[in-house]
């Protein structure tokens, strides 16, 4: 919990303010005590969305449909009032720890708590659908295990199953990984679209992945929609069973939550137990009371800086608000804490200026897959099959194709790359394809056809390197479009290829491959059993994150292991400039360690949990964290700017010619000023 700032309510209707939890794409979350002095989450809307008369009809409808909801296992929303020159929405306090968190510090559940969490969860569905809403984003991070049971939380996008969609027709709405099928292509969504969501989350807390692996988006959309789940971590074969009939790609043989609450019952523990702790293990039933802690009004000098050790993190969501206790040793049972290297002593940091937008444009579009900037041109790829080309000083308009329009998911550009006047670009359709066209004019150089799913591509030299849906990496001359070599590794590709010093760099679901760019041989490999996520190398060096929160730097010659970054929980995509390699961590911070000994030089508290992957320009360092965009300077971590744009932040910031660029899910893209005011 942060301190209210000057520009900050005191009190919204009856309810005091005591402190700021968080800041998203709708509004302001704070936390306060109501008339009888009980603590509550007030979520108040940020004026610019105030002001637009269809957000404040969205809003209105939001909340009649989360005061709709009751039950035993969901949180309930307190009171309103979305006619207030500021619309807000007061609901429950919940201390505990999510679902994501507890799986992700503890491990898996063992079978017992994965029969009682999967009734808890049926219950919560069957009181969500009587009241005529469909949830919509079901997943990890929106069960609350909290002191008193499990809660389903979050109808910030759920919707009345007879009223109006609440978004931009062909948005995605849901989590990939965790979303339906039906959802992935933009179809409707209905009861049986959570009951796919609830299989997922199940396997979720029984193996500690989602079914359809890890990656990123589009990725794991492909497989959602494509591939059938991985259920072979669920030991218990009865659970596997039922997981599996939740998972059925076709929305009518699923079964009802009702069905899964009587088979799930038979062999969970009674409901006196369930409305506490004792159905879970220790550790994370250790944790949740760690938690239950009333909140108390900050101190109003509290620094922003640097955060070490345990604490609580708040998430924000509009049916509850979490309240989640790092655990203290920061990783998994019985393990020690993680030595970090030294960091030097924090200094105050100053109040930052608001970010200095120079110009915003609405695309009409979600630009989902991404952006790049080169020659003055800023590329912008969006769902239903649209790419962009602005002019990056102003954000107009030079040139824009589409391909389809089939939907979210099955029709989203991969990200595109820039080399020189080259754009490259995939289509991820069954048919996939890698097109070239020519930055500035947008004219089509030259296409080349992939079996499935073209994938974001890598530059090296006169090649291109692309991915497909098989896990086939393809070679391909970038003045002709022809193929020069192809190669499989026998491993899942997780994101995307880099390509540096004549080697490619292809991270899969267990190892770090480096290839020969001019032949496709393997120069050497190196087992990361977590799995390889988002390759960089400069200076010799490859830097690669894997999914158990750590970062290592590998000789890029040889692979031999230079140093390794332990980020607790989770670790960022990381980026290096300047002898210097920036990369988030679990807890919501930015690092930047030293490129040749991976020591601290400086660390930077967001407060908020989703932190992207950092650009470096002109001496700062930008990056997004959740709806917020901030500019650090790179040599010390103090914070320049910071502010919020108007929805959630799509992909990672891209920094040029003194500007720093984003895309939103309003469907717009922002320009700031990187050095701000």
């Amino acid at each position: 919990m942060d301190p209210l700032r000057a520009e900050d309510p005191r009190r919204i209707g009856a309810y005091h303010l005591l402190g700021r939890l968080g800041a998203g794409g709708m509004g302001t979350v704070y936390i306060g005590r109501s008339p009888a002095g009980l603590p509550v989450a007030i979520k108040v809307v940020h004026a610019e969305l105030a002001d637009d008369p269809s957000f404040r009809g969205r809003f209105a409808r939001e909340v009649t449909a989360a005061r709709a909801v009751s039950g035993a296992f969901t949180a309930p929303v307190i009171d309103a009032d979305p006619g207030a020159p500021s619309p807000w929405l007061v609901t429950a306090f919940l201390p505990g720890m999510t679902l994501h968190d507890a799986v992700t510090r503890h491990g898996p559940f063992p079978v017992p708590a994965v029969y009682a969490l999967g009734a808890s969860l049926a219950e919560a569905l069957i009181s969500v659908h009587r009241a005529g809403v469909v949830h919509r984003d079901l997943k990890p991070a929106n069960v609350m295990l909290a002191p008193d049971g499990p809660r389903l939380i979050d109808f910030g996008i759920a919707h009345a199953a007879d009223a109006a969609v609440l978004t931009r027709t062909g948005s995605l709405i849901g989590s990939p990984g965790f979303l339906a099928p039906e959802q992935a292509v933009g179809g409707a969504t209905g009861p049986a679209s959570d009951v796919f969501a609830f299989g997922a989350v199940l396997t979720f807390a029984a193996t500690g992945d989602s079914p359809f692996g890890r990656g990123g988006a589009p990725a794991l959309i492909y497989r959602v929609v494509h591939n059938a789940p991985r259920l072979d971590g669920v030991a218990d074969p009865e659970l596997r069973a039922l997981i599996a009939a939740c998972l059925d790609k076709n929305p009518r043989n699923r079964p009802a939550p009702v069905h899964l609450l009587q088979r799930l019952a038979v062999r969970a523990p009674g409901a006196d137990v369930l409305h506490g702790t004792d159905w879970l293990p220790d550790t994370v039933a250790g944790g949740i009371a760690e938690a239950e802690r009333p909140p108390q009004a900050p101190p109003p000098d509290r620094r922003r800086f640097l955060l070490i050790g345990g604490g609580a993190v708040a998430a924000v969501a509009t049916g509850a608000v979490v309240i989640t206790t790092l655990a203290r040793g920061g990783g998994a049972e019985g393990a020690p804490a993680p030595s970090l290297p030294p960091i030097p002593s924090p200094t105050p940091t100053p109040t930052p200026a608001p970010a200095k937008q120079r110009w915003s444009r609405d695309l009409g579009t979600d630009p989902y897959g991404g952006l790049a900037v080169a020659n003055g041109v800023l590329c912008v790829s969006g769902d239903q099959g649209r790419l962009f080309g602005l002019n990056a000083a102003n954000g107009k308009q030079r040139w824009r194709h589409t391909v389809g329009d089939r939907g979210v998911g099955a029709a989203t550009w991969r990200t595109p790359v820039v080399s020189g006047r080259d754009l490259y670009v995939g289509w991820p359709d069954t048919n996939g394809v890698l097109y070239s066209y020519d930055v500035v004019t947008g004219q089509e150089r030259w296409r080349y056809r992939v079996a499935s799913d073209a994938r974001t591509p890598a530059v090296s030299g006169g090649l291109v390197c692309v991915g497909d849906g098989d896990d086939v990496l393809h070679a391909v001359d970038t003045a002709t479009g022809a193929v020069r070599w192809r190669r499989s590794v026998g491993k899942v590709f997780n994101s995307q290829p880099y390509a540096a010093g004549g080697i490619v760099y292809v991270d899969t679901t267990n190892d770090l491959y480096a290839l020969d760019a001019a032949t496709g041989r393997t120069r050497w490999h190196h087992a990361m059993p977590g799995g390889a996520v988002g390759p960089m190398a400069a200076g010799g060096v490859v830097f690669c994150s894997d999914a158990q929160g750590e970062l290592f730097a590998f000789g890029a010659k040889d692979g031999t292991q230079r140093w390794k970054f332990t980020g607790g929980t989770s670790v960022g995509r990381p980026w290096a400039s300047g002898g210097v390699v920036y990369v988030a961590d679990g807890s919501g911070n930015m690092n930047a360690l030293d490129a040749a000994s991976g020591t601290v030089r400086w660390r930077f508290e967001t407060g908020e949990q989703a932190v992207g992957r950092a650009a470096v320009g002109d001496g700062m360092v930008c990056f997004t964290a959740k709806s917020d965009v901030i500019g650090l300077e790179a040599a010390t971590g103090r914070v320049r700017w910071r502010g919020t744009v108007g929805g959630e932040v799509r992909g990672d910031m891209v920094v040029a010619n003194g500007a720093a660029y984003v895309g939103c899910d309003n469907g717009r893209v922002y320009a700031y000023a990187v050095k701000g005011a």
